[in-house]
């Protein structure tokens, strides 16, 4: 079956989509753990696997969601990430490094995210995107 959008259509939407990425991110994959043969112990992964380093957007949904846990407030925010159509697509427990942010928001600079989730629309979407959430050192 042929697409109702055109090739010109599909270029042009996602050409605008990534130019208005502002940060650039790299996009780490998690090596696994593995078992020390002479201790026995399990070794912790590395994050030497670069996947991508690419211009992203990171952006929450608006309308953060309050949850009251006894006498207290939480606010849930869902965070999206959005990178270029081209870009690889990325595994759950994939990271985020924030490696270039733009002036006014200096402080997202080397936050890290996980990857929870991917948004699959097919061709309908002008750009990759995952629904993220920041991971503390």
């Amino acid at each position: 079956m042929a697409s109702p959008i055109s090739p010109m259509a599909r270029d042009y939407v996602r050409s605008r989509a990534t130019a208005v990425m502002e940060y650039r991110c790299r996009a780490e994959r998690i090596t696994p753990p593995h078992i020390d043969d002479e201790t026995l112990t399990a070794v912790r992964g590395a994050r030497t696997v670069l996947i991508e380093d690419s211009p992203c957007r990171i952006w929450e949904i608006q309308g953060a969601s309050a949850v009251m846990l006894g006498e207290t407030d939480l606010m849930i925010q869902n965070v999206q990430l959005s990178l270029p159509w081209d870009s690889p697509v990325l595994k759950k427990s994939d990271e985020i490094v924030i490696i270039h942010a733009p002036t006014q928001d200096t402080s997202m600079l080397n936050k890290r995210f996980e990857i929870v989730s991917a948004a699959f629309a097919g061709e309908l979407r002008a750009t990759r995107r995952y629904s993220v959430r920041a991971v503390e050192k």
